[in-house]
């Protein structure tokens, strides 16, 4: 019986071994955190969206919260799923509306929306950008405009305003190239208003001289001297003059 007994003790004392060695590690939300904020900072942009998201599923309010919110957002824009990183700007802005770093929050919103509108594979056809439909890029444009504007002091201003720049540009090309449509049918009135929206919309656009010739053209169809006259003195005064 005695024998029986150590027997009985010494099997129990291996299954309390066994099921302590197969009691999984507790990863605090530090362990989180920093696992991820490694992996985004070797580049590894999957690893680390994966390890905020477990970091926000295990612990949904913490220290680290808010942080691990942020470095998603890059993480996801970083990685080129733009869809998923605006979707989580756009989470951001609403749980934490008083952040400090809501300027850097609506620059990525930005750079987001611009680049969701950048198709790879069309970028390497000889397409015009701005004679696709210009609708993602018109929400990119509010946002740094938005950015701009409530946040003068900000440091992704600068860049900012150089992609609206770009935007404005590819905007007025955009309805240049239905002003050239409607030349082709004829239609000088609808040649007109895309002309003369360019004009009056995108003063400082590279398509302002071949808007104004365009203005010129169509009044001088419809008989609009005076008009077509005013269209011209405008096109000189923006024509730069030859050197010499």
């Amino acid at each position: 019986m005695k024998k029986l007994s150590r027997l009985a003790l010494a099997a129990a004392a291996v299954i309390v071994t066994a099921c302590a060695a197969q009691k999984p590690i507790v990863k605090t939300e530090a362990d989180y955190y920093n696992e991820a904020h490694e992996a985004l900072k070797d580049g590894n942009y999957s690893v680390a969206v994966a390890g905020y998201e477990a970091l926000e599923s295990q612990y949904p309010v913490g220290n680290f919260t808010e942080q691990a919110q942020l470095e998603l957002i890059y993480g996801r824009h970083m990685q080129g799923d733009y869809a998923s990183a605006i979707a989580a700007i756009d989470r951001y802005l609403r749980l934490h509306p008083e952040s400090a770093n809501l300027d850097y929050v609506l620059y990525l919103r930005g750079l987001s929306n611009y680049a969701i509108d950048q198709d790879a594979i069309l970028k390497r056809l000889p397409v015009n950008m701005a004679h696709r439909d210009m609708g993602q890029a018109r929400v990119a444009f509010d946002d740094f405009r938005q950015l701009i504007t409530r946040y003068p002091n900000s440091q992704y201003n600068a860049d900012a305003r150089q992609r609206m720049v770009y935007l404005r540009n590819q905007f007025a090309e955009a309805e240049l190239h239905v002003a050239r449509y409607y030349e082709t049918r004829g239609a000088y009135v609808a040649v007109i208003n895309r002309a003369r929206w360019v004009v009056e919309n995108y003063p400082e656009s590279q398509a302002v001289p071949e808007a104004l010739s365009l203005l010129v053209k169509n009044y001088t169809a419809l008989g609009m001297t005076d008009l077509a006259a005013q269209a011209k003195a405008l096109l000189r005064s923006n024509t730069p003059k030859k050197a010499g």
